[in-house]
């Protein structure tokens, strides 16, 4: 980056100094008539090129609040189009947005990312409190601002010094449904037949029921033993191999059935007519759950507590952490760890199994003391 000294538009008393970067010429206003003020500021932005920093403190300060949101709306077209959704906007036209998005613009809107500091994120968590969303809610909501900040110094648009300390609320404790071998059974057998491959391949597999939605028949092997999800429609972005063996033979059996039908490779895979209420009518008969039909509001054993059972499953049948989030496509061991729900049946199982390995030693007979 090459530097012009300091010098004054015209007439005009306020100092500038002038760098060029890939060939453009770049003018600063120091915001200042003193030339040793001045002459300080351009020492100091000469001194941040020379450490590898590409935006200089009087650019990264133009930025607001909606460059981040534009910042953050592209990487999620790019590498996580799951998290925008299309809504009608006052206009009843579409626009695309993100969970919590309307609660960030109503904070932060035209507020410049200097603006953004540790204290004003506080002032955001209040507000949100007494509004009534939970600290989960509210995590989310901040956490996706985070990204943003993120992204935005990934691109060079800032440094680290204008990302604000993110110091978030707690997050939700871990729910803890999950479904036994033997009462999934007793669902599976109680729900319509066309339902039963699909919460099959999500109880063993422990796959999101929205990429399992998401499976087509170009994504089944030739001898109908496999699925192969793309990143595409995987909340982790990437591949996944699901063999068709074991308790999930018989999916590779029925497929192989329907496959006679020759399905077009777009076609879906897993039928999910009518799913939800079903699930919901079906649970409150097994008392999984209960479902009011007059408000429609159910609470109980959801579709993703396949996801713990599959996990915690996995983790009982001594299957190593490695291979267990392959299966189940977790990228972490925290947030595997988070599904795999532990038992007081779980200890007593392992303690069972330390019995068997080593007896106990005897504990001496204490002397009587003198």
């Amino acid at each position: 980056m090459d530097w012009i000294p300091l010098f004054s538009k015209r007439s005009l008393k306020i100092l500038y100094y002038a760098s060029y970067r890939d060939g453009k010429q770049l003018f600063v206003n120091t915001k200042t008539v003193d030339p040793e003020t001045a002459y300080r500021q351009l020492l100091l932005a000469r001194n941040l090129v020379s450490e590898g920093n590409r935006v200089l403190p009087s650019e990264a300060s133009k930025l607001k609040y909606e460059d981040l949101k534009h910042v953050l709306m592209d990487y999620y077209r790019e590498q996580f189009p799951a998290s925008i959704y299309i809504r009608k906007d006052e206009n009843d036209k579409p626009e695309e947005t993100f969970l919590g998005a309307d609660k960030l613009d109503h904070f932060f809107k035209n507020m410049s990312i200097a603006q953004i500091t540790a204290m004003k994120l506080q002032e955001f968590i209040k507000w949100r409190r007494r509004e009534g969303d939970a600290d989960a809610t509210i995590r989310r909501q901040l956490g996706r601002l985070r990204s943003a900040f993120n992204r935005a110094k990934e691109l060079d648009l800032i440094t680290d010094n204008l990302i604000p300390s993110f110091r978030l609320p707690k997050d939700s404790e871990p729910r803890e449904g999950f479904l036994e071998i033997e009462d999934f059974n007793k669902l599976r057998e109680a729900l319509p037949e066309h339902l039963r491959p699909a919460v099959t391949f999500l109880y063993y597999s422990g796959q999101r029921i929205g990429a399992a939605k998401k499976i087509t028949w170009a994504m089944v092997s030739r001898n109908n033993d496999e699925i192969m999800t793309p990143g595409r429609i995987n909340k982790n972005r990437k591949p996944q191999v699901v063999p068709l063996v074991g308790p999930l033979s018989e999916i590779s059996s029925v497929l192989e059935r329907l496959r006679q039908t020759f399905p077009q490779p777009t076609d879906h895979v897993f039928d999910f007519r009518n799913f939800r209420n079903v699930w919901n009518e079906t649970c409150d008969r097994l008392g999984l759950g209960k479902y009011d039909r007059k408000t429609r509001t159910y609470e109980g054993l959801i579709a993703h507590d396949f996801r713990r059972s599959a996990a915690r499953n996995l983790t009982k049948a001594g299957i190593t952490k490695t291979v267990a989030k392959k299966i189940t496509g977790h990228r972490t061991d925290h947030i595997f760890d988070r599904y795999a729900i532990q038992t007081d049946d779980d200890v007593k199982d392992v303690l069972i199994k330390v019995g068997r390995y080593k007896k106990p030693a005897q504990v001496a007979e204490m002397a009587p003391s003198r």
